[in-house]
């Protein structure tokens, strides 16, 4: 570990600093800069039409668009080099190019140095030499920008603006990063407000300057830190903070978003003669707490807390009076009325619920697609967002395809469901086509074939297009810690469903609001943030209530606590 002397600054756009402290750090620090290039594979795009010296019948063009030189590098644009008996990597930048890690990172500190070299290459002669890291890169560098530079986030090199943001998208630009980040006047600024910087804006807002100039003078190497946790980052120019993102994540033409907390580093060739030396990456558990606190990266999780639709399933007096037959659950428009008075934004359906009066009292399940149409537009006139459903599956493939269907024409982002294990391969293979996600729900012992993560996580294991959605107050009843199941189901937890219960072993019991019971829910949420989680977390309530009056006193006790917690240091604290 590196220990520098801190330096304070009192600056109108930022507080900069050097670093006087360690990273939470869990191996040791890994050299990626050895002679044969080990880590990484070359690629090239197309070569300008004004270089010399390549194979014959070398297809050229204009540097961006046409057929790439792909894993051939017969200039060596990259190359191992030797100068003062020290091992560096020289970029000649004379064809556009990407020295890709042949492994995905998550979470990790990267740190080079870098140096300008004298050359300049067309098309790029009359511009400042620019060069940088990209990182959390996904697909192919054929599918990405001028068929070389992936999808993802990057770390700005060049002349008077390193530290720089820029959000990359793919070739088409069907693939658009986005994060969140403080910025004013363009500049990434701790005391600005967040903004929503990339994705499919009405604006071209892909890139943020950093907040001050901390590169050295051409005769001096510049040192440059990276550090990422989850899909939050923070750039750092010869040990000052320079920029930080978080919430980082990628945004589809159907405005569907995936986080990005992972994926391959990229040193790019970009028209400028580069030479990088001291090449390391190392794995950590958070960012130092020095750059943290400089940072300003909001300390809460960004997670998406909502309601479940089944919380205000129990039919009224009055519908139940009106309905010629017995309703088996409240009508839609009932549901997205109590869902929009607690004040949450995101609500969580159900196939099985009757639709109400103006669908003639259909089940959402049977509906048709201009029925589903209709109940989105309902979500969306009371300012809700459902990006999930609960879904009763079956044991047919048809029945599958139906809820997928729902799914699809809401526009959620996954299905919560419990299937039979001998239709988690049609799922899987569902989930994989329609793009939706399916997270595995559990009850409880005896009526549940997931009731012990153990279980599930085998299936897991088996079909990439499953997660887990822990129902936190079933796990009580099978005499399961909630925050055990957490524990073991890491890195597979789409969603959650939250309640409390007050005793273990007994799924006679209803349940209660949030913090009445036994489930230690402080623990419950550092466990959470310490897994970096970043899904959606749904409130629900087993209350039957004709007037939905204890249920609506439950759900806003839940709210309360919830929001006391997130505000408390019990969670905030490591």
């Amino acid at each position: 570990m590196k220990t520098v002397k801190a330096i304070a600054f009192t600056v109108i756009l930022c507080l900069s600093m050097t670093i006087n402290s360690q990273s939470q750090t869990k191996n040791k620090p890994i050299n990626l800069l050895d002679k044969n290039l080990s880590y990484w594979y070359k690629w090239l795009g197309v070569p300008h039409t004004s270089v010399k010296g390549l194979p014959e019948g070398t297809i050229k063009g204009n540097g961006m668009d046409g057929t790439p030189l792909g894993m051939n590098d017969p200039k060596e644009v990259f190359k191992v080099v030797t100068i003062n008996n020290e091992k560096v990597l020289k970029v000649s930048g004379e064809i556009y190019g990407g020295l890709t890690t042949k492994s995905e990172y998550t979470n990790y500190h990267l740190q080079l140095k870098y140096k300008w070299g004298s050359k300049k290459w067309a098309p790029r002669l009359d511009l400042p030499k620019d060069c940088g890291i990209m990182f959390h890169l996904i697909g192919t560098n054929e599918d990405g920008l001028w068929n070389v530079f992936m999808m993802g986030l990057e770390l700005q090199i060049a002349e008077k603006t390193t530290g720089d943001l820029f959000l990359v998208a793919n070739k088409d630009f069907s693939l658009r990063p986005f994060a969140d980040v403080r910025v004013s006047d363009k500049k990434w600024d701790t005391n600005a407000a967040f903004q929503l910087m990339g994705g499919y804006s009405p604006t071209l807002n892909n890139a943020v300057s950093r907040s001050q100039d901390f590169e050295s003078d051409t005769t001096k190497w510049t040192t440059v830190d990276l550090y990422t946790i989850g899909s939050s980052a923070i750039y750092l120019v010869n040990g000052h903070v320079v920029m930080a993102l978080q919430n980082a994540g990628v945004q589809n033409v159907d405005k569907s978003t995936t986080p990005l907390t992972k994926g391959k580093i990229l040193l790019q060739s970009e028209g400028a003669e580069v030479f990088y030396k001291d090449i390391t990456i190392q794995e950590i558990t958070d960012f130092p707490n020095d750059i943290k606190k400089i940072a300003a990266l909001d300390p809460t999780p960004g997670w998406k807390f909502g309601v479940s639709l089944w919380a205000f399933h129990t039919p009224s007096a009055e519908e139940k009076e009106k309905s010629k037959e017995r309703f088996l659950t409240s009508s839609v428009s009932k549901q997205l009325d109590e869902a929009a008075n607690t004040g949450l934004k995101y609500i969580e359906g159900f196939t099985f619920s009757k639709a109400g009066k103006e669908f003639n009292d259909s089940l959402v399940m049977n509906l048709s697609p201009s029925g589903i149409k209709k109940i989105d537009a309902m979500i969306k006139n009371k300012g809700l967002k459902m990006e999930s459903i609960y879904a009763t599956g079956g044991k047919t493939v048809k029945e599958w395809i139906r809820d997928f269907e729902i799914a699809k024409g809401l526009n959620a982002k996954y299905i919560a469901a419990e299937p039979a294990p001998e239709m988690l391969k049609t799922v899987d293979s569902l989930a994989g086509i329609y793009g939706i996600k399916l997270a595995i729900h559990n009850h409880w012992k005896g009526v549940s074939s997931f009731w012990n993560p153990d279980t599930l996580l085998v299936a897991l294991k088996k079909y990439p297009n499953l997660g887990a959605c822990p129902d936190l107050g079933h796990y009580p009843k099978s005499g399961i810690n909630p925050v055990e199941a957490l524990k073991k189901l890491e890195g597979h937890i789409i969603a959650l469903h939250l309640k409390d219960i007050t005793a273990y072993n007994d799924p006679e019991l209803k349940d209660v609001p949030l913090g009445a019971g036994i489930i230690d829910y402080p623990a419950v949420f550092k466990e959470l943030k310490r897994q970096h989680f970043n899904g959606n977390i749904i409130l629900e309530s087993d209350i039957e209530d004709d007037e939905n009056s204890s249920v609506n006193k439950a759900i806003n006790q839940s709210i309360d606590y919830y929001n006391k917690l997130m505000n408390s240091n019990s969670i905030k604290k490591k």
